[in-house]
């Protein structure tokens, strides 16, 4: 008998950007769900505040995305001022155990560079590699666009 594989089809994607912009602008666009529909496609609105009332996108907060025809629910687990974020899918997509690291790194006071992983297993198996690819060229394309938006303005 072939041995089938019966373990998760763990995914890992990594990605290094760097920004023309102070390391406090990158970080206040990726911790705020509502700016996030500016670079990726579909639609992105925070649902859930975070229960700090000084920081309604802070720990605890969510964000619903629909991006046709998948609806799913990312929530923020980690955040530390303009130096990490951390979020997991919470309801829906075609993936399990989703996980983003984001690190913000100030390279100088005027430029910043993201070190982001996403780690996430298939729910259907042997379809790991094809999300993966999928969700490379949207995060990656995200990325590219942002990152000449801030090259036309650090304040963006």
């Amino acid at each position: 008998m072939l041995g089938l594989r019966t373990r998760p089809e763990k995914q890992k994607l990594h990605f290094l950007q760097d920004f023309n912009a102070p390391v406090k602008n990158v970080f206040a666009f990726f911790s705020d769900h509502n700016r996030l529909k500016e670079i990726y496609p579909g639609f992105i609105k925070r649902i859930i505040d975070s229960p700090n009332p000084a920081n309604c996108n802070d720990v605890g907060s969510s964000r619903v995305i629909f991006s046709f025809p998948l609806l799913f629910q990312e929530t923020t687990t980690q955040y530390i001022e303009s130096k990490y974020l951390e979020y997991k899918i919470t309801f829906g997509s075609p993936i399990k155990n989703h996980i983003g690291k984001m690190h913000f790194i100030e390279l100088s006071p005027t430029k910043t560079r993201l070190d982001y992983i996403i780690e996430f297993e298939p729910v259907i198996p042997y379809t790991g590699f094809i999300i993966q690819q999928i969700n490379s060229k949207i995060v990656q394309d995200a990325l590219s666009t942002l990152s000449l938006r801030f090259n036309q303005n650090p304040n963006y």
